[in-house]
């Protein structure tokens, strides 16, 4: 594979991880009210309080389905006034999402299903395309499925709302989005579950493959020392919620021995996730 796409078998389904890139975001954004000396035991800090985080989205191939898990940017348009960038300093991109899906066969036609984590900039303007002046689903047989708490709270109020709305408006136009409550099978062995706490309607995707279990965890973590530290969060988040999300989800994820692939750990960002002593810690797999 290419140095921005991450394939592996599980059984029936190809686990794909597909980096958009990256940049620098602001210590006190990214771990809000952890003084920067205790971050720097745990995270990497450049000379400017900033810290390095990825971009990273997630394509299951089924016999029975194709799945994108966030739209991430998508095909990055300077010109598209919904398609924002986010806080973050000195982006670098790759050759972005629909390359990666193309090294892998994969068209936008292709896919059957988009599930949204949760609609901040980074996981949803890439749901979208205009085509011909007009706004149209960038996955245009796909439906699209989002927590129904996600889409009445979004956009939240620190997000770019004329972005956010410019992809509800065109998805609900063209007919394309599945609300859910609750944990929902979407797809035989793909299951969709409520983890708020980064946003109102947060989800994570469990997918069951047969040679075992695999997450894809959208931002209940964004950095490795969160597993540690289940109380570091980002500004402008929910932390009673987040941390009760975290602390809920833990021992299952343990308990089944999951693979976790969250959205802004280092390329390709699969591991799992260890006790250690009172808490946890993040194991990176190797290769």
């Amino acid at each position: 594979m290419n140095q921005f796409v991450w394939s592996r078998q599980f059984g029936e389904a190809r686990v794909t991880v597909i980096s958009e890139g990256g940049g620098w975001w602001p210590l006190e954004r990214a771990l809000e009210d952890v003084p920067a000396d205790e971050c720097r035991r745990w995270v990497k800090v450049n000379d400017r309080e900033q810290i390095w985080i990825t971009f990273n989205l997630v394509h299951v191939a089924l016999p029975h389905a194709s799945l994108l898990l966030d739209t991430g940017f998508g095909e990055y348009d300077p010109t598209d006034p919904a398609k924002p960038l986010v806080s973050v300093h000195d982006i670098r991109l790759t050759p972005g999402r629909d390359a990666g899906l193309a090294s892998i066969g994969v068209a936008p036609e292709d896919i059957t299903h988009v599930l949204v984590s949760h609609m901040h900039g980074d996981h949803i303007v890439g749901a979208t395309r205009v085509v011909d002046g007009r706004r149209v689903p960038s996955f245009p047989n796909a439906r699209y499925v989002v927590m129904e708490a996600e889409w009445a709270s979004a956009p939240e109020w620190h997000q770019r709302a004329d972005a956010i709305n410019a992809q509800k408006e065109a998805l609900l136009a063209a007919n394309r989005v599945d609300l859910v409550a609750g944990e929902r099978e979407i797809v035989a062995g793909v299951s969709f579950i409520p983890a708020p706490g980064e946003s109102p309607g947060h989800a994570i995707v469990r997918l069951a493959t047969g040679d075992g279990i695999v997450y894809y965890l959208g931002d209940l973590f964004h950095q490795p020392a969160e597993f540690t530290h289940l109380d570091w969060i980002p500004r402008y988040r929910d932390r009673a919620a987040l941390i009760a999300s975290r602390e809920r989800l833990l021992p299952r994820f343990v308990a089944e021995s999951a693979w976790l692939i969250p959205a802004h750990h280092d390329f390709p960002c699969i591991g799992r996730v260890e006790p250690d002593g009172q808490g946890y810690r993040w194991v990176a797999a190797r290769g």
